[in-house]
């Protein structure tokens, strides 16, 4: 059946899937199911309201609220969120119960889960695991040695990352799995030693390439397989091959821009597959691994039956409508950032850490059967964080449940109002952007923090820097360079430099958030057009819109071509 957006007006389709999987994950209480109703809102908006909650990038200096330290948070001063340090937050000198509420039937339920999310202690970080010297990292875990990476797991020695999983020696780079040495580069996977590279899988020591597999000691080479001394996508000798890259200096700035731009024309000519992935079974989407039964599945590794799906990784097993997260999580519906062993997670963010049976629950760890709670950890039968029965939990449960049926709230996700955080500072703004009008026109918050300047001996322009990093003097460390693209100033980190010098490339020119964005932008959108294949015309649902110039194949057709 078809059903039209009560936001964008948009028509989408409502199958006999999703109803059956409504009802299978439908909580039940005091022996009844509540049966969870159809959307309201089409997928995008969907999507954008989960976005609107997560601020994965914004970070600011602040103070533990109870032991009074410096501490890095996510939380803008000003926000008045109370915020505790990872190891306050995990201790027990306080008790997330102590917040807790009768319902108010009177009143709207996610109103009131709102008003308690504004006075229970949040963790200034979302972090996770056994960390060492990670002071700046978010929605991250597990990981060593590592600064501004975010959601990250299991790295070392890692930098500027985003969705680096079992990384070491990783900088800036945009989903980086599995892999080492690695700089500058796009949806790499299992690599070692690339440089500039893009939608690569099992390849080594190799610069600039493009939807390669298996492949080393290749250079400005798009669509190979299993080649090896590959240079513009010419067969040379192994010594005409190591003669010609020896001539060029990544060291210099103007130079790997250059040669980035010469990728960038290759690929013009290039044949591109409809999508981006390898063992999938029955799915539909872009960048799926290892999945199977996926529709309109994207960056997702190890899936199985799941739909709308954004980023879900390392395991997860019926699953509808999920930004972010995994490892293992399953049956779950309308959830951000949750994950690690968790198990039917309704309508809920941030919830993690062997979390199950939660229904609309702003983080929680190790939590069970909980009802509107906020920042809760190892709690058990709570409503509004006060201490329930079992008894009791499934009696005002189910009248709460009553309740958000009447208010029009049950089986919708938190309304974008309510975030934490200004819509221009969440992931929302970069799916989904919005004019401060247009966002403060729609009820939600807009964030004007300033940040305070960086202390520095002194602010060059970013163009004042010596093109060869080989010029650049150790006293770099103690500037500001203004960004090339924004004027924002940034500072060169140690271990940052001796990358840079050990593996011979430039220093950058922009902020570090600059350069994600600038990554964000040669990425296919999250989205699916219907395509003719260029070669058999067959039809096909592709990240690449019908208008755009790449040359796109269907699977067969491409297979076809590269082997």
């Amino acid at each position: 059946m078809h059903s039209t957006c009560k936001q964008c007006s948009t028509s989408f389709e409502i199958t006999q899937d999703d109803l059956e999987f409504y009802e299978k994950i439908s909580p039940v209480l005091g022996g009844k199911k509540y049966l969870i109703t159809s959307p309201k809102l089409c997928p995008d908006c969907r999507q954008q309201r989960r976005l609107g909650y997560c601020n994965e990038f914004n970070l600011y200096p602040g103070e533990c609220g109870l032991c009074h330290k410096r501490t890095l948070t996510q939380f803008p001063p000003g926000s008045g969120i109370l915020y505790y340090c990872r190891e306050c937050w995990h201790s027990d000198k306080w008790d997330a119960a102590s917040y807790g509420r009768d319902v108010d039937f009177s009143r709207p339920f996610l109103e009131q889960v709102a008003e308690l999310k504004r006075t229970v202690p949040s963790l200034a970080l979302d972090v996770q695991g056994n960390l060492e010297n990670c002071d700046y990292i978010h929605f991250a875990g597990s990981s060593k040695n590592s600064y501004l990476i975010m959601h990250a797991d299991f790295c070392e020695d890692c930098m500027y990352g985003y969705g680096f999983k079992y990384d070491r020696s990783c900088m800036d780079g945009f989903y980086n799995l599995h892999s080492e040495l690695c700089y500058d580069c796009i949806d790499v996977h299992k690599c070692y030693g690339l440089i500039g590279c893009q939608d690569c899988r099992n390849c080594s020591d190799s610069t600039f390439l493009r939807d390669c597999v298996g492949c080393r000691n290749c250079f400005l080479s798009t669509g190979l397989r299993n080649k090896e001394y590959f240079f513009e996508n010419q067969q040379l000798s192994q010594d005409a091959y190591k003669k010609k890259v020896a001539e060029i200096d990544l060291r210099s700035h103007a130079q790997y821009r250059s040669l980035h731009e010469r990728r960038r024309q290759l690929e013009a000519k290039h044949t591109f597959k409809e999508y981006q992935g390898q063992n999938v079974e029955r799915c539909l989407g872009d960048h799926l691994i290892n999945c199977k039964e996926v529709t309109y599945g994207f960056d997702c590794e190890d899936v199985e039956h799941g739909k709308y799906l954004y980023q879900v990784v390392n395991g997860a097993k019926d699953v509808f409508d999920i930004y972010q997260y995994g490892l293992n999580l399953q049956q779950s519906l309308e959830c951000a950032i949750v994950g690690g062993n968790s198990y039917h997670l309704l309508f809920s963010y941030g919830c993690h850490v062997g979390s199950s049976d939660l229904l609309y629950c702003i983080y929680a760890e190790q939590s069970k059967e909980c009802l509107g709670c906020v920042n809760v950890s190892r709690k058990k039968h709570c409503i509004l964080n006060k201490q329930y029965t079992r008894e009791q939990y499934e009696e005002v449960a189910s009248k709460v449940i009553e309740h958000m049926k009447t208010t029009g709230e049950w089986g919708e996700f938190f309304p974008l109002k309510d975030s934490s955080f200004g819509y221009n500072i969440t992931t929302a703004q970069l799916y989904f952007p919005l004019t401060k009008e247009k966002a403060t026109a729609q009820g939600m918050q807009w964030d004007a923090t300033r940040i305070p300047p960086l202390a520095a001996t002194k602010v060059i322009a970013a163009k004042q820097l010596p093109d060869s990093s080989a010029d650049v003097p150790d006293d770099v460390l103690n500037w500001a360079i203004a960004c090339e693209e924004t004027g924002r100033p940034f500072k060169i980190q140690t271990q940052e430099l001796r990358f840079y010098r050990e593996r011979n490339l430039p220093i950058p020119r922009r902020y570090w958030y600059q350069r994600h964005l600038d990554r964000f932008a040669r990425r296919n959108p999250r989205k699916l057009w219907q395509r003719s294949c260029a070669n058999c015309g067959k039809s096909i649902q592709t990240s690449y819109a019908s208008d755009r110039p790449e040359i796109v194949y269907c699977e067969e057709c491409y297979l076809k071509k590269v082997y």
